[in-house]
C-alpha cells in the first residue's frame, strides 16, 4: 500500500502517512459526526483512522448555530476554548416574525440548566468548529487523513476495504469495521445499497456572512436570534444568526419536495430575504453580503432507515440524523456518534462485525431520539402542505403571541422549534387547551358582535378557518393523488408517535453516555 500525502492539517501541522496496517475502526468523514466517534473511540484505545475529504478548516453550509446538548458535548470533548475565549457568541434571547409581524421576543424558555445543558446556545462558525473536534480526535489517538477522498467501501475477506483516492494515487485501507460520517452523498452509504433520496426528508439552504450588523444582537453578553417565517419560504424559514464582531450568519431552508413540486428557488429566496431583512431588521438596515452565498443538503430524521451493514454504521448526515423542524444537525451528528462508538467497542470485543450484531446500534439510536424525533417528524409532515402555509403561518401568530404571555406555554411547546427537552403529551395537551380557549374566545366574540351589532372584531377564527378551508381545496384540486398520499404520510407519522408519548423523559435531555 502506497503512502498518503502528508497534508496541511487544522493547525498548520503536517499529517503523518496512513499506517500499513488493519485499523480497528476506520471512520469515513471528519465532520462533527466522525470525529465526535473517532475521539470517542480513540480515548478507549480503539486504533481508529479518519479519512477526511477536505482540508481543514474549510467552509460548511450551516447556519453555525449550536444548541445546549451539543455544547455539553463539546465541553465533555474539552472543545469550548472558542466560546471561552471570545470568538464564539452566546444566544440567549430569540424573536420571530411571521411575515412583517413580529410574533415574540424575548428569553429562549426551553433552554433551561439541567443535566450539564446550559441555558443557552452558541454561534461558531464551523470553519472554527470542525477544526476544533477534528484536533480533538487527532489528540486523542486516532489517525486523520485529511485531503483524501474515499471512493468505495466494502466487505472482503472478513475486513472492510476502503478505496481511497490521495493526491499521490489511490490506496486500499483495511479495518475490522468502518463508519460512515461522509454527509448527504455518503460514498458509504451508496456502496452499502444505503443511500436515501427522498424530498419529503430533504431540506436545502442557502446561507452567507453579512457584516455591520449593528443590533444589540450583535453586542453585550449574548446575542439574539431572529427566525423569519414566510409564505414565500414555506415549508421552510429564515434566519439571522449573530456573531461577534458585528457579523451575522443569515440564510434561508426550503423543503425540497416543495421546490420540486412548486418550482421554488432556494438561491431567489435568499436573495429576497437578504432584502427584506434589511427592511425588516433595524440593526440590519446597513448589512452587507461579505464573500458569496453558497448553498447546501441536510436529510433530516424522517427519512432515516436501517443504518447498519455488514461491517458497519451509518451517523450524522449519512445516517439521516438532522430535525425535521429546524434543519439543525450538529449536535444530532455528535449524539449519534457517541451511540455509535458503543455499538462499534462492544463489536470489537466480541469479535462481531456482522448486520445482525450491529443492528444494536438502530435500536439504541431509536430509544435516544425516538421520543422528540417522532414528534417533531409529525410535525414536519403537516407543515409539508404548501397549499396550506397561510393556515399554519396564522396558527404559529397565535401560537408564538401566546409563547410571550404564557411562560409554561412558551417552555414546553417552544420546544418543538429547538432544544432537547420535547415532551410531545405535554405539547399536545397544551395545543388542545389552547385550541379550545380560541374556539370559545372566538364563538364569545362571534355572539357579543351580533348583538351589539360591531363587525369584525371576531373574525380571526372565521379568517383561520377560511385559510385551512382554501387551502384544503387548492391542494386538493392541484394534485388529489398527492393530497391523499400526504394523508397517508400524516397518518403513519402519527402512528410512529404513539410508541413514544408515555416516555417518562426525553433521552436527550440527560444525553447520550460521555
Amino acid at each position: 500500500m502506497s503512502d498518503s500525502p502528508r497534508n496541511a492539517g487544522s493547525e498548520g501541522a503536517t499529517t503523518p502517512p496512513i499506517p500499513d496496517r488493519i485499523f480497528d475502526v476506520i471512520v469515513v468523514g471528519g465532520g462533527p459526526a466522525g470525529a465526535t466517534l473517532a475521539w470517542a473511540l480513540a480515548r478507549q484505545g480503539v486504533d481508529v483512522a479518519v479519512i477526511e475529504r477536505a482540508r481543514f478548516p474549510r467552509e460548511k453550509v450551516c447556519g453555525d448555530f449550536i444548541e445546549p446538548g451539543g455544547l455539553r458535548i463539546l465541553k465533555a470533548m474539552d472543545a469550548l476554548a472558542d466560546l471561552e475565549n471570545g470568538r464564539a457568541l452566546t444566544i440567549t434571547a430569540s424573536q420571530v416574525f411571521i411575515g412583517f409581524h413580529r410574533a415574540y421576543r424575548g428569553d429562549i424558555p426551553y433552554y433551561q440548566d439541567h443535566h450539564g445543558l446550559p441555558p443557552h446556545g452558541a454561534v461558531l462558525p464551523r470553519s472554527l468548529l470542525d477544526s476544533r473536534l477534528l484536533d480533538r480526535a487527532r489528540a486523542a489517538g486516532a489517525h486523520v487523513a485529511e485531503g483524501c477522498s474515499v471512493e468505495a467501501a466494502r466487505r472482503d475477506g472478513g475486513l472492510m476495504r476502503v478505496d481511497v483516492r490521495t493526491p499521490t494515487g489511490d490506496v486500499t485501507l483495511r479495518a475490522r469495521l468502518t463508519a460512515g460520517a461522509d454527509g448527504t452523498e455518503s460514498t458509504v452509504a451508496r456502496s452499502q445499497g444505503l443511500w436515501r433520496n427522498d424530498r419529503r426528508h430533504i431540506a436545502i439552504s442557502q446561507r452567507g456572512y453579512v457584516d455591520g450588523v449593528s443590533a444589540p444582537a450583535a453586542t453585550g453578553d449574548g446575542g439574539e436570534a431572529t427566525l423569519w417565517f414566510d409564505e414565500d419560504v414555506f415549508p421552510g424559514y429564515g434566519w439571522m444568526f449573530p456573531m461577534t464582531g458585528g457579523r451575522a450568519n443569515v440564510g434561508v431552508g426550503l423543503l425540497s419536495e416543495a421546490c420540486h413540486r412548486h418550482d421554488l428557488s432556494v438561491p431567489g429566496a435568499f436573495r429576497d430575504f437578504l432584502e427584506k431583512l434589511k427592511l425588516r431588521h433595524p440593526g440590519c438596515a446597513e448589512a452587507t453580503l461579505s464573500g458569496r452565498a453558497i448553498g447546501g443538503v441536510v436529510k433530516t430524521y424522517g427519512g432515516a432507515g436501517p443504518n447498519h451493514f455488514d461491517g458497519g454504521v451509518l451517523i450524522g448526515d449519512a445516517g439521516c440524523f438532522a430535525d425535521p423542524m429546524t434543519g439543525e444537525g450538529v449536535t444530532q451528528g455528535m449524539e449519534s456518534g457517541l451511540i455509535a462508538a458503543l455499538t462499534l467497542k462492544e463489536a470489537l470485543e466480541d469479535g462481531r462485525f456482522d448486520a445482525a450484531y450491529l443492528s444494536r446500534f438502530e435500536s439504541d439510536f431509536r430509544s435516544y431520539f425516538d421520543p422528540s424525533m417522532a414528534w417533531l417528524d409529525l410535525c414536519a409532515a403537516l407543515m409539508r402542505n404548501w397549499h396550506l402555509r397561510a393556515f399554519w403561518l396564522r396558527a404559529g401568530v397565535h401560537g408564538f403571541e401566546r409563547a410571550g404571555v404564557d411562560r409554561d406555554f412558551a417552555r414546553v411547546a417552544g420546544s418543538t422549534f429547538g432544544g432537547p427537552a420535547v415532551q410531545p403529551l405535554s405539547i399536545l395537551g397544551q395545543m388542545a387547551a389552547s385550541l379550545a380557549r380560541h374556539l370559545v374566545e372566538g364563538g364569545a366574540g362571534a355572539i357579543a358582535d351580533l348583538i351589539s351589532g360591531r363587525p369584525g372584531r371576531s373574525g380571526a377564527l372565521a379568517a383561520d378557518w377560511d385559510a385551512w378551508a382554501k387551502g384544503w381545496r387548492a391542494s386538493m384540486a392541484q394534485d388529489p393523488a398527492w393530497h391523499f398520499a400526504w394523508l397517508a404520510d400524516v397518518a403513519t407519522r402519527a402512528a410512529k408517535l404513539s410508541p413514544t408519548l408515555w416516555t417518562a423523559e426525553n433521552p436527550r435531555v440527560q444525553g447520550p453516555p460521555l
